[in-house]
This record gives C-alpha cells, structure tokens and sequence, in this order.
C-alpha cells in the first residue's frame, strides 16, 4: 500500500506512548483501507496502546477510505472534516475523535 509510511508512523507513535503517562486520545479506531491490491483493515486501539491488522467489533470510530485519502488525511493535507465533507471518508462514530487521532499522531 502506499500509505504504509503513514501507518509505520502510526505504529512508532503509539509504541512510544507511556501506558502510565496522561494520553490525550483514548479511542479505538477501525481503518479500512481501499488500496489497489484489496481491502487493508487496521485497527489503532489507545485504549491497550495496541495497532495491528484485523478487525475491532466495539471500535468506537470506523473510518472507510482509500490509499490516497488516508495518505492526504494522516499527512495532514487535508482536514479530516473536510475530507468527511467531500465523501472523501465514510464514517460512524465520533468525527472529534478521529481528528484527534489525527491531530496526536
């Protein structure tokens, strides 16, 4: 996948988080990844500090999105409200939330 750099990011973020320390998110989000080779899902869970591939049935974000969007979203090029906006992403749950995962990693 192209995004692979962003999800490598995401994955040294979260293994630097302190489980004692105060954390600013405390979510668990469910990415689905369109990409040319298939359907990538990702689950990022800060409540255990854990990223790995698979599914979460009790996330409290999903976020469906392709290689490209995620890319421009986790890049920070665009706004994960205005990428919601223009059907860039679908999602259930908590907007706030994602744009903090966003905004901390």
């Amino acid at each position: 996948m192209k995004c692979d750099v962003v999800i490598d990011r995401i994955k040294a973020r979260v293994a630097g988080i302190d489980a004692n320390g105060p954390r600013k998110v405390l979510g668990v989000f469910q990415l689905n990844i369109e990409a040319a080779d298939g359907l990538h899902e990702l689950v990022i869970d800060l409540k255990k500090l854990k990223v790995y591939e698979g599914k979460e049935s009790g996330a409290d974000v999903v976020i469906n999105m392709t290689d490209e969007d995620f890319i421009a979203v986790g890049t920070k090029t665009i706004s994960v409200h205005d990428a919601v906006e223009q059907g860039k992403v679908n999602m259930t749950g908590d907007e706030a939330l994602f744009q903090a995962l966003v905004d901390a990693i």
